[in-house]
């Protein structure tokens, strides 16, 4: 794999990461009896940010079973658009976000796919 594409592959995981963890920040500071849609909705985007930095760890090793796990991560990224247009919440700037992020995971694939 090029060493460009290698450092980005870095970069996108430890951006990841960062929302990851201010996700984790924001479920502290939710109350369970008040904001359980939020509660949910942001747990979804948790099992979501830990399966695309899994996926991007994955295709830096060149790992052949992604696209079957693909799959699976866009049924769930359905399921958070849906959660977010029932509270209202950032629907538009987080479709942008996760789209982009599908796009560039199967673009990373076809090119790996490309080399081999």
């Amino acid at each position: 794999m090029n060493k460009d594409i290698r450092n980005r592959i870095y970069s996108t995981i430890t951006q990841l990461n960062e929302e990851l963890h201010k996700s984790y920040e924001l479920i502290k500071t939710l109350n369970f009896d008040r904001d359980f849609p939020a509660l949910i909705t942001t747990t979804t985007r948790i099992k979501i940010l830990k399966e695309f930095i899994e996926l991007f760890k994955l295709v830096k090793r060149g790992a052949s079973c992604i696209l079957e796990r693909t799959s699976i991560l866009t049924k769930r990224v359905k399921l958070h658009f849906y959660q977010l247009k029932r509270l209202k919440d950032n629907v538009e700037e987080n479709i942008l976000f996760f789209t982009t992020l599908i796009r560039v995971l199967l673009n990373l694939i076809i090119k790996n796919n490309k080399k081999n």
